[in-house]
């Protein structure tokens, strides 16, 4: 409940008026897939960003782009994504101006209480083939770090999982994933098992228009 009412009071102040007919679309391991899609915002500090996500419920499937830049404003042109741990070291080699996207993907798979089969961006490109102040369009691939997550017993056990994940969904479906999450991996109640795998994005496109609300 705590995790509506935030959003709730969120929502309101913070979260950018998006146009109805943005997309994200996708090829998962040669799967196709899209979403609708919405400009995100985040705390960020001082790092200039734009973040983006498309987001389908039933299952729960989220493709999440975040966009950092240290330069005056974005640009057309093709990035190399990066990491989160890498993230640093590529801004110092850079010299502390350029463009660092980060693209990551989360699916809700089938077990006890709820479990997930993330991506974790890893390496590829992103293409940027449009950017206004109120929009940004553009492709990516990417090949990324395939991880695994299941409920926690007593989560799972309790029906505690469960009542979270209905929970994330009525928050996702409303366009409110990142006002509650940090990033897309943080999955309540739940642990990283040692399964591991690769999952590949191809013919990754995305456009995105908004309104600032006043």
């Amino acid at each position: 409940m705590k995790k509506i009412l935030l959003f709730l009071c969120l929502s309101a102040s913070a979260f950018a008026q998006t146009a109805p007919d943005n997309t994200v679309s996708v090829k998962v391991n040669g799967k196709e897939w899209s979403a609708k899609a919405t400009r995100l915002r985040f705390p960020a500090g001082r790092v200039q960003y734009v973040a983006l996500a498309g987001m389908a419920v039933k299952p729960d499937v989220q493709t999440w782009i975040r966009i950092y830049y240290t330069v005056d404003q974005l640009k057309p042109g093709t990035y190399p994504i990066v990491t989160e741990k890498s993230i640093d070291d590529a801004v110092k080699k850079a010299n502390g101006v350029g463009v660092f996207p980060l693209i990551d993907y989360t699916e809700e798979t089938k077990g006890m209480g709820g479990a997930f089969h993330d991506g974790v961006s890893g390496e590829g490109t992103l293409t940027i083939t449009a950017v206004t102040p109120n929009s940004i369009e553009g492709t990516f691939e990417a090949k990324l770090q395939g991880i695994y997550y299941k409920k926690r017993m007593m989560a799972a056990i309790s029906g505690s999982g469960l009542f979270s994940n209905m929970e994330d969904k009525a928050i996702t479906s409303a366009g409110g994933g990142m006002l509650v999450k940090a990033d897309p991996h943080d999955h309540d109640n739940c642990r990283k098992t040692d399964e591991k795998d690769e999952i590949v994005l191809t013919d990754g496109k995305f456009k995105v228009t908004w309104t600032e609300k006043k």
